[in-house]
């Protein structure tokens, strides 16, 4: 019998998650306010001229140009030498390593514009329109839309990337690399330690990365040596014996560390330790 085998592919542009889409037409005194969300976002302008202010600077957007904001990046929309525009706005969740090199403007050719038209037509064949910024499902949706809208923007983000890789040499990717498989394994070990004083599952994980918990786990196992949540309790148990050392009582550890109780912050903490907390603390006061 012929043996098959599976192979990961691993994607450059992971979307997950529309948050908005809108069609717009701006007045010539239009004027956006200032706003920050932890999504992607990227304005296209269709005809006329506006304007997205950024931390950094003012960037001009005319006809064809395609601007992608980063999360957690101030910005707002002003009207141009009082000209109207029509633009077309997409928010999403996305996982990439490779946003950075298209960050901010981009000038769309033949091919790309084509792809944002079908992203729009796609997305009115989904939503109803006009969209007003909170999506609202059609009645009778076309079949497979909102999977063509989240893969449209992915083609979209991957030929803009692969168009800055035909003008340079600078750009060196990393996917299917040791490179990739730690980076994403730091990630998750950061993830970790920012939430010792919380309570996070492999569940919480794998949306926060855009991987299945059975991919997230190996590729952290095979990097760390243990699974994610072996490695979370022992970042909690060490964390225990540093407020034991301060004095902490069980219980305001327990509550601290987010066990369910502090019978069950003792028997975890003996199980990783060998001994109990009280018996740990008059050991180190010894």
């Amino acid at each position: 019998m012929r043996k098959y085998f599976n192979y990961h592919v691993k994607k450059t542009f992971s979307v997950k998650n529309l948050v908005t889409i809108e069609s717009l037409v701006f007045s010539s005194d239009f004027s956006y306010p200032e706003e920050v969300h932890d999504f992607y976002e990227f304005a296209y302008v269709d005809s006329g001229a506006i304007c997205c202010n950024t931390k950094a600077e003012k960037h001009l957007l005319s006809q064809g140009d395609f601007f992608l904001i980063l999360p957690q990046e101030p910005h707002f929309y002003t009207a141009v030498n009082a000209q109207a525009a029509s633009v077309f706005v997409a928010c999403f969740q996305c996982k990439s390593e490779f946003s950075e090199f298209i960050r901010g403007k981009n000038q769309l050719d033949k091919e790309l514009k084509k792809i944002v038209a079908d992203l729009l037509a796609e997305s009115k064949a989904a939503f109803q329109f006009p969209f007003n910024k909170k999506l609202v499902l059609l009645e009778k949706p076309r079949f497979g839309a909102q999977q063509i809208i989240e893969n449209k923007i992915e083609e979209l983000l991957v030929k803009l990337v692969r168009g800055k890789i035909d003008k340079t040499d600078d750009i060196r990717f990393v996917m299917n690399s040791v490179e990739f498989e730690n980076n994403l394994a730091g990630d998750i070990l950061a993830m970790l330690k920012e939430n010792v004083y919380d309570r996070i599952d492999l569940d919480y994980i794998a949306k926060k990365t855009f991987y299945s918990k059975t991919y997230i786990n190996n590729i952290f196992k095979k990097n760390i040596g243990q699974s994610i949540m072996q490695y979370y309790t022992l970042l909690k148990m060490e964390e225990a014996k540093r407020l034991l050392k301060q004095g902490a009582t069980v219980s305001a550890i327990s509550d601290k560390l987010h066990f369910d109780s502090p019978n069950y912050f003792t028997k975890a903490f003996k199980k990783h330790t060998g001994t109990t907390p009280s018996q740990y603390k008059r050991k180190i006061l010894e």
